[in-house]
């Protein structure tokens, strides 16, 4: 098996992929928290969503740690 079939396959990396997206969890209530307080967070939330609720910041970050092509 090659190592780029092993890097597509969710079997493989389930874990690896688990570990990522509570990171994006963690990380969207990590700056919906500080945007109550804290102008810069309020900021990319208003310029990355639509109405600021974890999910639209959980999709966010998705689109923005995304590599570009």
């Amino acid at each position: 098996m090659t190592d780029t079939v092993e890097e597509d396959c969710p079997v493989c990396n389930s874990s690896d992929s688990a570990k990522e997206q509570f990171a994006t969890v963690k990380v969207a209530e990590h700056i919906k928290e500080k945007a109550r307080h804290d102008e810069t967070h309020q900021n990319w939330i208003d310029e990355h969503t639509t109405n600021g609720t974890l999910a639209e910041i959980r999709e966010a970050l998705t689109e923005h740690t995304r590599p570009r092509r």
